[in-house]
């Protein structure tokens, strides 16, 4: 399986250390984000690597190249325009071609097992699984309903006041290129906000992936923070 790891984020909410410096670059520990997303990637075998780029892409490029001093190949998507995450997969199309593959978010530090979300993929057969997680901030997360059979039957964002579990779809997907046609070409697409909302809608199936794994996004300084702590803490499977 191939992998998509977007990347074309400008990490507003990390300014002034994302100025001049792509959000995946922010490191944990010794390495940036993504470069621990990369060998996520090579551990459990997924070496064909495709990253999006906008913002200052001859950082993330002068420091992974092809990708094989890592052990994979890397090729590039440029935006001039950012064209949001569902966007990204329509402009990488060509890259993509072929089996199912994997679209992980670049600012997300996790330590899934990989293989064992690709053998829940083909078995159920659905057009999209997505990693689900238990959430502690679900009021600005996009949480998930699903049956006992996994598969996803309501996709929101909670209201105060609501009742509902904490689990949030993350930043790791399996995505069947069969999902290419529903995205429009040429224009800003948003995952979260158009394209999954849509699948439901057409009654397309959708599974969640549930584990208890490490997942959670440094898009913020307090989350930052948290997944640096969690880290240096040796609560990540790296």
């Amino acid at each position: 399986m191939k992998a998509l790891i977007l990347s074309a984020g400008l990490g507003t909410r990390l300014r002034p250390l994302t100025d001049h410096l792509p959000k995946v670059m922010v490191k944990i520990g010794a390495k940036p984000v993504l470069e621990h997303l990369v060998n996520l990637c090579i551990r459990h075998q997924v070496k064909d690597l495709v990253i999006n780029l906008h913002f200052l892409p001859e950082t993330i490029t002068g420091y992974f190249g092809d990708g094989s001093r890592f052990g994979a190949k890397i090729t590039y998507s440029y935006e001039p325009e950012i064209m949001g995450g569902a966007g990204a997969l329509k402009q990488a199309e060509r890259l993509l071609a072929g089996d199912s593959f994997f679209v992980l978010n670049g600012d997300v530090m996790t330590d899934v097992n990989l293989r064992k979300m690709a053998e829940f993929h083909q078995k159920k057969g659905g057009l999209v699984t997505f990693l689900a997680h238990p959430t502690d901030h679900p009021f600005d997360s996009d949480l998930i309903e699903y049956d006992d059979s996994f598969l996803i039957t309501r996709f929101f964002r909670p209201k105060p006041g609501e009742s509902f579990r904490p689990v949030s779809k993350t930043g790791t997907h399996i995505f069947s290129p069969a999902v290419l046609p529903f995205i429009p070409s040429g224009v800003e697409y948003s995952l979260e906000r158009q394209l999954l909302p849509d699948l439901l809608k057409r009654g397309q199936k959708l599974y969640a992936f549930y584990s208890d794994c490490y997942s959670k996004d440094m898009g913020t300084p307090a989350r930052l923070k948290q997944v640096q702590r969690d880290y240096e803490q040796g609560k990540i499977k790296v």
